[in-house]
């Protein structure tokens, strides 16, 4: 192992230098920002010292002949230290091989420098992006689309662009394919009526305010009145009297019966009471992903009721690292789908595609305002990327 001190004038320089020299393994140790320089204290610069480490894994002739010199003498219980260039004029740098127990602690590191070697790769390719591709980079990331998706598809499209007779005209077309590459598709409600005729039992749970309640009408709407399915619903969001009287009124007018259950005892009979129902919607109360009691009531209520599938309902309105540590918990719930809410309510859809294209869990149905069953449908990754170039074309 070799320890090295690089001084440069900014970190993109001195990363770069770092790859060149140590390869792309090596590890940040330590950075530092300083001034040097100037004339009576004024005019200093500012430059970057980055000391990085990495694993003697090749050698020289030369550096393999004096290995065979030191093994000849005695060996003491010092570490080899060999003196690296000057860097800008500077002191020499000094190389130490590391004791073993270094080890552990420099692969904790690995995972920072991974990330400042991917921002330096970046940086360095969006630099030499022609003025087209860096236009296409800054309308992604204005709708809040990830680093590594945006530079993604914009690499991706220069490359197809570069092939075209005509590449702005084939701009948007190309860049629309690129978009919708990376998405999986959409995973609805299939209804298929099992021999047992045993009821298909739909959960939908989440955080408060998603709207679960009113996208329980809907699919039940759509059930009941297009697909022409025995449907009934149940709720256990018994906190709020808004939500269970909202549910009862539905429920009134699509002639479905509707339980109300308040106790884990209750939940048994309900589904067997209901056992003649085509599909069951279970409605449930809304529960914070930091309210570990909640969510443990909540797991309690779903390991009674085993849903054949359970679909996590987030707003569309939410922060994107929001969503993300709620999709993390939650997982714990044993989540099938995504269902997004409020997309009326919002002009910045790329944190619904990042999770698109980061999620294990499928899309399954957007909702875009209040209007029974009108207001809901399946969410196809061409209706997301639509929605993302349409604002796109605004900015």
């Amino acid at each position: 192992m070799r320890v090295k001190r690089f001084v440069s004038k900014n970190i993109q320089e001195a990363m770069m230098q770092i790859k060149n020299e140590m390869g792309s393994d090596a590890v940040i140790l330590h950075t530092r920002y300083f001034k040097e320089g100037g004339v009576l204290g004024l005019f200093k610069k500012d430059y970057v010292e980055i000391t990085a480490a990495a694993e003697n894994v090749q050698h020289n002739t030369k550096h393999r002949a004096d290995n065979t010199k030191l093994s000849t003498t005695p060996k003491t219980s010092a570490s080899p230290v060999t003196m690296e260039e000057p860097v800008h004029g500077r002191s020499p740098q000094v190389t130490t091989a590391l004791d073993p127990g270094h080890l552990d602690d420099l692969k904790d590191m690995k995972t920072l420098m991974s990330e400042m070697s991917f921002m330096l790769e970046n940086n360095t390719f969006l630099s030499r992006y022609p003025q087209i591709g860096k236009n296409l980079y800054a309308r992604l990331r204005k709708q809040e689309i990830e680093e590594k998706i945006a530079n993604k598809i914009v690499k991706s499209t220069l490359q197809q662009l570069s092939l075209q007779t005509n590449p702005s005209e084939q701009l948007n077309s190309v860049l629309y394919a690129n978009m919708i590459k990376p998405l999986k598709k959409s995973s609805p409600i299939i209804y298929n009526h099992t021999r047992l005729k045993k009821p298909k039992i739909y959960a939908l749970i989440g955080p408060t305010g998603v709207g679960k309640t009113t996208t329980i009408a809907k699919l039940a709407a759509m059930f009941s009145i297009v697909e022409q399915k025995k449907v009934s619903l149940v709720t256990i969001d018994t906190y709020r009297i808004a939500a269970v009287e909202q549910l009862k009124t539905i429920a009134e007018i699509l002639n479905v019966p509707v339980h109300v259950v308040y106790s884990y005892n209750q939940m048994n009979d309900c589904l067997l009471e209901l056992a003649a129902s085509d599909i069951i919607f279970i409605d449930t109360a809304g529960r914070s992903h930091k309210n570990t009691q909640q969510l443990e009531e909540l797991k309690n209520y779903l390991e009674i009721i085993n849903p054949d599938e359970t679909f996590l309902v987030l707003a569309a309105t939410g922060k994107y690292q929001d969503m993300l540590e709620i999709i993390e918990v939650y997982s714990e719930l044993n989540i099938s789908r995504l269902i997004f809410t409020k997309l009326d309510e919002t002009s910045y859809y790329g944190p619904l595609y990042n999770i698109a294209c980061r999620s294990k869990y499928p899309l399954s149905y957007f909702t875009d305002g209040q209007n029974i069953p009108d207001d809901i449908e399946i969410a196809d990754p061409v209706k997301l990327v639509q929605l993302l170039m349409k604002e796109q074309q605004k900015s």
